[in-house]
């Protein structure tokens, strides 16, 4: 946007030269214009015009104007006349209050200020008050200034801009001239300000894709890098912007021929698509497909003016061949859509490999992505106008796995060295451990075996008589957190464990297993209202009946069930009462240690092995350590993955991985509806274990009303602390709605709860669940100002019933 004087024919002080022949004329001809202009009605202008940003096409509403002016006169009649005319929504203000105040309540595109002699500081003073505020920034802002005498020099714009001013206008009561200049502004700066948000989209859409890239300019120098491209490189955007991208290329493993072929395709200002190898910081180099792509300024124009790069990383096998000189002879061919791709006489997506056995294996080790990929350009290649039907139903096949970035082993089995090579780089990746024979003994213990411990014998009569109802979903936690003076996780995680057979499958003493839960539940913090050890009993509860249900017994083993148990027990240990956002936010060490990823989830995970495997007060609380170490990697890598999937930040991949995963199984062969056709396969086991968790987490809402409610205050109460302490530091409030305690459960059900545990209880044939989290959503949904929430904020030990 720039700042220009306003120059018109009209004015007098122009119009009244002496040596001017056809002056008389002149002002008949421009008075008769302006009488005939005044009479035509107003110019109806569509309610949205269409502009053009590249390929995007965006609708621009009719500008909205706000004409400040302390007081009428000549000037603001003609500008108000101009808005009229030409069709363009206009409001008035008369002070710098009443100005801001039009602004908050109704979108302006310009704000024309008078700034003659008399207003000179309440202008600027309103000027000032848009360009501090973010949301106003795209309006564009007009100096209504005192007209200059001919016989005075031009003075400087730099003043107005200074101020925070687009444009600067001279005073002239002209009504054409206004016009003028609220069309050009509504043409330019308003057009482009539409432009450059459009631009701010797309860029926060490169700040979020998985695949990198950066912009350059035709000299190689970088522009701009996205996060993708700093995991990809190594290098920070500072260490990029303002500097050549080229480096990045590893010349003597790329190949001179090649790197000249792009070159070549840069200067021609043509698409060139091919695989490089490409330097990384303190890395060993990678092998890389590389995308370039010219940026014209106008159509027609054959010179570029940007370039943006997309570079994608395959796999290890492609990087090792390359090293291969004599085997990396680039040849360049076109592509049908009139694109150049340069590509080893060897090289594929697959695979550039140095002999049959590293191509044979570099196919095998591809990601599902890269596949798809694959099959789907050689369509593109081809020039085909159908897909096959095969082809199809392999990419639905792979779109459905859950581990859509992970390469696959299934074709390796038939190579049992380079499964242990594989296995060996990507950390147990191969057969899991059996768990048969003398390892695991049973599912579940009977009641006897519960009965017959030494801590159920000497239980007060209380505690025995409420954990005779922990498989009754309605289980009041609560009470049972009054009767064993705030230590349920110990009496309940004690009989559960037993229950489901950890004595005898994981060969521990019942004094060990005491020993570990009590030494667990003083981890946990008493003075969270939510985040504390009654949570965490309450979790374990629903996941032992998940574990119940008859699908679950059909598709799971014991140890999966006991790392589920043992999962729900630990996963929020240590938790400090605030969120992921808020640690992130203060810079708190955890925050730091964990990279601002998964930051108490992580956290949590480690406390729980620290906790079990390395205290050194109490040495007899390990109950893992008669495990055998391939059994106890195995459990230990699922509990930490099932604490880890507890992060919210995961929520809707995990989901949208369950749903993807049953999509084929949603039905039998004879049509019968229903999710028992779910392969039992290692990753469906792991991903169920997941979904089991998680929705043992958040079930609050599915519980009974009167439970529900209990949980409710509580997350608030704890929430409001964490509110109020961020309002004190001067930090973003990171959970603002937690305020009202209706609306933060309907938020919260609508938003993550419903889905998630609809998709989990029909496939735990749970349905009478369904129709509580239902009636739990309907009583939340009812409050509102007519019908306010009658129950005071209070942290209950206990339920009443509705």
């Amino acid at each position: 946007m720039g700042c220009a004087a306003s120059v018109h024919a009209s004015d007098s002080s122009q119009c009244k030269d002496p040596k001017h022949k056809d002056y008389d004329n002149t002002i008949r001809a421009v008075t008769e214009q302006s009488r005939k202009e005044s009479e035509e009605p107003p110019q109806k202008q569509p309610e949205k015009k269409e502009l053009r940003f590249g390929p995007v096409k965006l609708l621009q509403e009719i500008s909205r104007v706000l004409l400040v002016f302390p007081v009428e006169d000549g000037q603001s009649e003609a500008f108000l006349w101009a808005c009229r005319k030409g069709g363009f929504a206009c409001s008035i203000a008369n002070s710098l209050e009443n100005a801001m105040d039009t602004l908050d309540k109704r979108k302006h595109h310009i704000v024309v200020i008078d700034m003659r002699l008399a207003v000179y500081s309440i202008g600027e003073q309103i000027v000032r008050k848009i360009r501090s505020r973010p949301s106003l920034a795209s309006v564009v802002t007009l100096a209504v200034c005192p007209a200059i005498p001919r016989w005075c020099e031009e003075p400087s714009v730099r003043p107005y801009l200074d101020m925070g001013f687009n444009r600067r206008f001279l005073e002239n009561h002209d009504r054409g001239a206004c016009l003028n200049e609220i069309v050009m502004m509504d043409s330019g700066e308003v057009s482009t300000g539409l432009k450059l948000s459009v631009a701010n989209t797309l860029f926060q859409l490169l700040e979020e894709s998985r695949d990198s890239f950066d912009i350059t300019d035709i000299d190689g120098i970088c522009s701009y890098v996205n996060p993708s491209f700093e995991k990809l490189a190594g290098f920070k955007s500072v260490d990029m912007v303002g500097k050549s991208t080229d480096t990045l290329l590893n010349e003597e493993k790329t190949g001179q021929g090649l790197i000249e072929t792009m070159q070549r395709c840069k200067a021609e200002g043509k698409v060139w698509e091919g695989v490089v190898v490409h330097n990384r910081k303190g890395q060993e180099p990678i092998s890389v497909e590389m995308k370039v792509m010219p940026v014209f300024d106008a159509e027609g124009n054959n010179l570029p003016s940007h370039f943006v790069t997309c570079r994608l990383e395959l796999n290890p096998t492609v990087c090792r061949s390359c090293l291969n000189k004599n085997q990396y002879n680039s040849t360049t061919r076109r592509m049908s859509n009139g694109r150049v791709r340069t590509e080893s006489s060897n090289t594929s997506i697959n695979s550039i490999s140095v002999n049959n056995n590293s191509r044979r294996l570099s196919k095998q080790v591809d990601a599902p992505i890269i596949k798809i990929i694959t099959m789907l350009r050689s369509i593109q290649d081809t020039g085909s106008q159908q897909l096959p039907a095969q082809l199809i139903e392999n990419v639905m096949a792979m779109l459905r796995s859950s581990e859509l970035y992970n390469p696959g082993s299934n074709s390796l089995t038939e190579d049992p060295e380079a499964l242990g090579f594989m296995d060996g780089l990507m950390e147990g990746r191969g057969t899991r451990p059996s768990v048969t024979g003398d390892t695991i003994l049973s599912h579940r213990e009977s009641t006897a075996a519960f009965n017959n411990t030494s801590l159920m014998q000497s239980l007060p009569t209380l505690i025995k008589e409420n954990l005779t109802k922990r498989e009754e979903w309605d289980y009041d936690i609560f009470e049972l957190e009054r009767l064993s003076s705030h230590r349920p996780l110990f009496y309940l995680g004690f009989d559960i464990l037993v229950e489901f057979g950890i004595l005898n499958n994981f060969k521990v003493e019942e004094t060990t297993l005491r020993n570990w839960l009590g030494l667990i539940e003083s981890s946990y913090r008493s003075s969270n209202t939510y985040h504390n050890s009654t949570h965490a009993a309450d979790v374990l509860q629903a996941s032992a009946c998940f574990c119940r249900s008859q699908c679950m017994e059909n598709f799971l083993d014991p140890t999966d069930f006991l790392a589920l148990l043992i999962a729900s027990i630990c996963h929020d240990i240590d938790h400090p009462g605030r969120t992921n956002a808020f640690l992130c936010n203060v810079g708190h060490e955890l925050a730091i240690m964990y990279n601002d990823s998964a930051v108490l989830e992580s956290h949590h995970s480690a406390v729980t092995f620290k906790v079990t495997c390395q205290s050194a007060e109490q040495k007899n609380v390990n109950i893992f350590k008669n495990l055998e170490p391939e059994n106890f990697k195995m459990i230990r890598k699922s509990i930490i993955s099932m604490i880890l999937a507890t992060d919210m930040t995961q929520h809707f991949e995990h989901y949208n991985k369950f749903l993807a995963v049953n999509l084929k199984c949603s039905s039998t062969e004879e049509g019968e509806e229903g999710m028992a056709q779910l392969p039992v396969t290692q990753e469906n086991k792991s991903l169920i274990l997941r979904m089991a968790i998680k929705c043992a987490d958040i079930s609050n809402p599915s519980r009974k009303i009167s439970l529900a409610r209990a949980w409710a205050h509580r997350i608030v109460l704890e929430y409001r602390d964490q509110i109020a302490e961020e309002k004190s530091r001067k930090l973003p409030v990171s959970l603002p709605s937690f305020d009202d305690i209706p609306r933060s459960q309907v938020f919260f059900v609508h938003l993550f709860a419903r889905d998630l545990l609809t998709a989990y209880y029909e496939f735990l044939e749970f349905g009478h669940l369904t129709d509580q989290l239902n009636e739990t959503s309907e009583y939340w949904d009812s409050f509102n100002e007519e019908n306010p929430y009658p129950h005071a904020l209070t942290l209950s030990t206990s339920s009443t019933s509705t």
